[in-house]
């Protein structure tokens, strides 16, 4: 049986516009004998500096001719990845995750056993966002299966990219990681939590919720909610009702929860944030192009309404 310890490992971060901090992320990958690739998702030309030293630190770089979202930017990533070399794992990233140093052990550790127990593993994702626990939707056997996992520490047989392919490009961005979660599902596999598989990450701009100009406290706890520009708010929108259509009767409790979660969210965006016009106009125009069928980038006349 193969060992965490004999497993070839290509970590794809997908990046436009990084921090030079990246830089420091993947030197801790390539001290653990990872192979990196960064995908440059079409970044401005001032970038070029900081890629310049993500080569330095031992990453190959791949540049996108134009900004394509984050579906093509890893799919660019495992296709490099398989014709220079076979590896066994493909572990997703964003350029502002951190993983603890024994991540990629625990997570090939978790997927043997569960392996070895007679669980059929599509992949495992992680156990903890910046402290924050990955919600979970029971067990099988004695591993949690993860309900809906952000795509950063995908560690990805590959196997399962032979069985089910690579990630949706249509989508572009947001939804991405759900629906890939929900093929393999759909392909009998289980998502699994890693073991002490825990990422530090920047889990966006929180913005309080405030009434007559005061903070919103509800049972002693001040309400906050993420905000995201209304082009985002647009893919949210969009790539969450297409995948609603797309597992309504085939996962009933997974989109049902799913629902409520985004609802929750939409409720406190629409209500509090001071840019709600054009997040409401973007959210409309997400729904109206999801029952359309439009998928890609959001269209550019639309954008540059909402900026």
């Amino acid at each position: 049986m193969q060992t965490s310890e004999t497993r070839e490992v290509v970590a794809i971060i997908a990046a436009y516009r990084p921090d030079p901090s990246l830089e420091q992320g993947v030197r801790q990958l390539v001290q653990q004998g990872i192979r990196v690739l960064v995908v440059d998702d079409g970044s401005p030309s001032g970038s070029a500096g900081v890629f310049a030293q993500l080569t330095q630190a031992g990453a190959t770089v791949i540049h996108q001719p134009e900004n394509a979202g984050i579906a093509a930017a890893l799919n660019a990533g495992i296709s490099v990845a398989r014709s220079e070399s076979d590896p066994d794992y493909i572990l997703t990233l964003d350029q502002d995750s951190r993983l603890n140093p024994f991540y990629v052990q625990n997570a090939i550790e978790t997927l043997l056993r569960a392996a070895s127990a007679g669980i059929d593993v599509g992949f495992i994702c992680a156990s903890a966002y910046s402290g924050h626990s990955v919600p979970t939707m029971g067990t099988v056997g004695s591993f949690s299966e993860a309900f809906d996992p952000m795509q950063s520490g995908f560690m990805i047989p590959i196997e399962t990219i032979d069985r089910v392919g690579v990630f949706d490009t249509g989508l572009f961005i947001d939804g991405v990681d759900s629906e890939y979660t929900m093929r393999v599902r759909s392909a009998g596999l289980h998502v699994l939590v890693g073991e002490a598989c825990d990422i530090d990450h920047d889990l966006g701009q929180r913005d309080r919720a405030r009434l007559l100009g005061r903070p919103l406290v509800v049972f002693g706890r001040e309400i906050s909610f993420n905000y995201h520009s209304p082009s985002r708010v647009y893919y949210i929108c969009r790539n969450g009702t297409a995948l609603t259509r797309r597992y309504a009767l085939k996962a009933p409790a997974w989109t049902f929860r799913r629902l409520v979660e985004e609802g929750k969210a939409h409720v406190l965006r629409f209500t509090f944030s001071t840019s709600r016009r054009k997040l409401i106009l973007a959210a409309l125009a997400g729904f109206t192009d999801a029952l359309r069928g439009r998928t890609g980038r959001i269209p550019a006349e639309l954008e540059r309404r909402l900026k």
